[in-house]
């Protein structure tokens, strides 16, 4: 995810740069060997050893990084059609396509389905509740906004197409930003009652970026596609199309004004995350930002800003705004800093075996689970 969000926000800087989108291609590339080499080593942990994934679903936390997979391979399809559909045409613009409806498929399912666990298999209480809670429901929010991003590509050669895919992202939007809302409330009020979260988790303060930066921006960009396809390919978003160039200027205009206020809410919760953060920084603990504090929850300090920045900047195309070009460039470049901080820390940790937290293996007896083969042979079975 935060690898992705890096390779947009070089190849989409606000203020552009033949190298810089050069660099973004390099990312992406990157990005796609480290979603593959990850997808492949989970899928052979899971059929590996025995019992492992229903631990991981009946994990109260473990089980939130299911959303990272789809927003993940968002950030791919996203540059796919960014940077592929328009060098190399037709045959980009279809795998485009195809990637995100299986993108759709996989968030609606991991949305609804971890709602359903959450409620019916796991056990949540207000004083251990995180903003990790978010991370199943925004995998709507980001396919959505993504969806935009596929339409616009692919509108000048399959018009009918993106309305399509436009239609299904604003179901799919509605899916995500009203149910993250939800969540952000009931941790909003946990924080409030209780205090923050203890400093493994402190990063965290900064999801709710997500689904407001994200939402954002999505809400946005389906707009724009609804006023292009209706002034450019004669296409309305209803099927009488009387008044459609109306409709379809009403619909931008409500967007944009709704984008509006998502970033103003996701700036609320930006500012109120990073003063948290320095006071505990400042307070508590000097260390905080050294290699011995860090985990896996430090990867929040990229990808929920990197939305929020595409959403600043599309704000400024939309607005023309000099501000907002601003804010966007001083927003990509902490992420593109705060990337290679995280990068850098990840892989000194991965090599000295520091970085893995598998809550899920408490489950298990000595925490190890059963093998499915070879010639290991003692019995162990998830505890009672």
């Amino acid at each position: 995810m935060g690898t992705g969000i890096v390779s947009i926000l070089l190849y989409n800087f606000p203020y552009p740069a033949k190298w810089l989108k050069n660099l973004g291609i390099a990312i992406f590339v990157f990005n796609i060997a480290l979603f593959v080499a990850l997808l492949i080593g989970n899928v052979f942990r899971y059929i590996r050893w025995k019992g492992l994934f229903k631990a991981t679903i009946v994990n109260p936390s473990a089980s939130m990084s299911w959303g990272a997979f789809p927003m993940a391979l968002a950030t791919i399809i996203n540059m796919i059609s960014l940077a592929c559909v328009k060098q190399w045409g037709i045959h980009w613009a279809r795998l485009a396509i195809g990637l995100w409806w299986i993108d759709i498929i996989i968030s609606v399912i991991i949305n609804i389905g971890m709602l359903f666990i959450m409620i019916t298999r796991q056990t949540h209480t207000i004083e251990t509740m995180s903003s990790t809670l978010l991370l199943p429901i925004v995998t709507t929010v980001v396919a959505a906004a993504n969806g935009g991003i596929v339409a616009e590509a692919i509108s000048p050669t399959m018009p009918d197409t993106a309305r399509s895919i436009i239609i299904t992202s604003y179901i799919i939007w509605g899916t995500g930003v009203p149910l993250a809302f939800f969540i952000i409330t009931i941790f909003l009020h946990r924080i409030i009652i209780h205090g923050i979260p203890n400093s493994e988790a402190l990063p965290s303060l900064f999801l709710p970026l997500g689904p407001c930066g994200q939402g954002s921006f999505g809400i946005i960009i389906l707009g724009k596609m609804i006023k292009t396809l209706a002034f450019e390919n004669n296409l309305g978003i209803n099927i009488n199309n009387q008044d459609k160039l109306i409709i379809s200027n009403s619909i931008y205009a409500g967007g944009l004004i709704t984008g509006l206020i998502l970033w103003g809410l996701a700036f609320c919760f930006y500012i109120l995350a990073t003063i948290i953060i320095l006071d505990y920084i400042w307070f508590k603990d000097q260390n905080f930002l050294n290699h011995q504090s860090f985990n896996i929850s430090f990867t929040s300090f990229t990808f929920p800003i990197g939305v929020w920045a595409t959403a600043s900047h599309s704000l400024a195309d939309e607005l023309d705004s000099t501000f907002f070009r601003i804010i966007a460039t001083i927003l990509s470049v902490q992420v593109i800093f705060q990337w290679i901080y995280v990068m850098i820390l990840t892989i000194y940790k991965l090599i000295n075996g520091t970085i893995f937290d598998a809550k899920e293996l408490k489950e298990f007896q000595d925490g190890i689970p059963p093998r499915r083969w070879s010639g290991y042979t003692k019995k162990q079975s998830l505890k009672p």
